[in-house]
């Protein structure tokens, strides 16, 4: 018994630290202090270049007036039998948003549609197909971003690059698809990079310990944003520490298993 008792007391430090402290893992710790902005803005994602956009003009009146503004793709050649079931006639076309913001939409030509929200991208598409429907039809367009994804990465339960079908998310729904930070996640320095218009990138550090984080202005992701959670102090101690404790453990191991054993023949 003495002899595991000395082994354990060695232990201790090793197995102290592969322990998180507790005070730097629970979210919003300020909550009870949290007060929200009346002020702030509801946010509202925008259009980006490198967007992919899918733009529908219907008319439930005069579905021929409005047919020439929704574009099929032809079906490919090289499909088989049960992908041409899916294509139909073709799967409606995809917009690519060119990095001067612009479009190139049928009949309208190049339309500028970087800077608008999706309600502001539908209802200036709607003003330039007015001229070209007859006047009292009744008609609506929808705009849709295809490619909205933002990546989680670093320590989180399941990295990935995820494909939001919502028109916003925010950092926490992102992490939480993530499958949440793991406990050796850094809360307090989490980075989120962010893709500017001039291809440059910038990163916002952002502390999930503090409510007011809720306040952000980056509280919500833009497309292709990617966020980051860099591992704490543990999990470094842990790395560096890693082989080392290893062999003290396997030592130890054995150290108690021969004391045991002298013990018994020496008994």
């Amino acid at each position: 018994m003495r002899v595991r008792r000395i082994v354990f007391i060695l232990l201790i430090p090793f197995l102290v630290t592969s322990c998180a402290n507790y005070k730097d893992v629970p979210y919003f710790q300020n909550s009870q202090e949290f007060q929200s902005d009346a002020t702030a803005v509801l946010y509202d994602m925008t259009i980006k270049p490198k967007d992919q956009l899918s733009i529908f003009v219907f008319s439930g009146t005069d579905k021929e007036a409005v047919r020439k503004f929704t574009v099929r793709d032809p079906v490919p050649l090289d499909i088989t039998q049960k992908q041409i079931r899916s294509y139909g006639s073709g799967r409606y076309h995809h917009y690519l948003v060119d990095n001067e913001g612009n479009i190139d939409f049928p009949v309208l030509g190049q339309v500028h549609l970087a800077g608008y929200t999706l309600t502001e991208a539908q209802d200036h598409i709607k003003k330039l197909v007015a001229p070209y429907v007859k006047e009292g039809t009744d008609y609506t367009v929808n705009v849709m971003i295809d490619n909205f994804e933002v990546t989680v990465m670093g320590e989180v339960k399941t990295p990935n690059t995820f494909t939001i079908s919502r028109p916003k998310v925010s950092i926490l729904e992102a992490l939480a698809m993530a499958g949440d930070m793991t406990i050796y996640g850094n809360r307090d320095n989490v980075k989120v990079l962010r893709e500017l218009p001039n291809g440059e990138y910038e990163i916002h550090q952002l502390d999930l310990r503090d409510a007011n984080i809720l306040n952000s202005p980056y509280f919500y992701l833009h497309q292709r944003d990617i966020v980051y959670v860099e591992p704490n102090e543990a999990m470094a101690q842990n790395s560096k520490l890693g082989r080392t404790r290893q062999l003290w453990i396997r030592g130890a191991s054995i150290t108690v298993s021969l004391g045991s054993l002298l013990y018994r023949v020496l008994q």
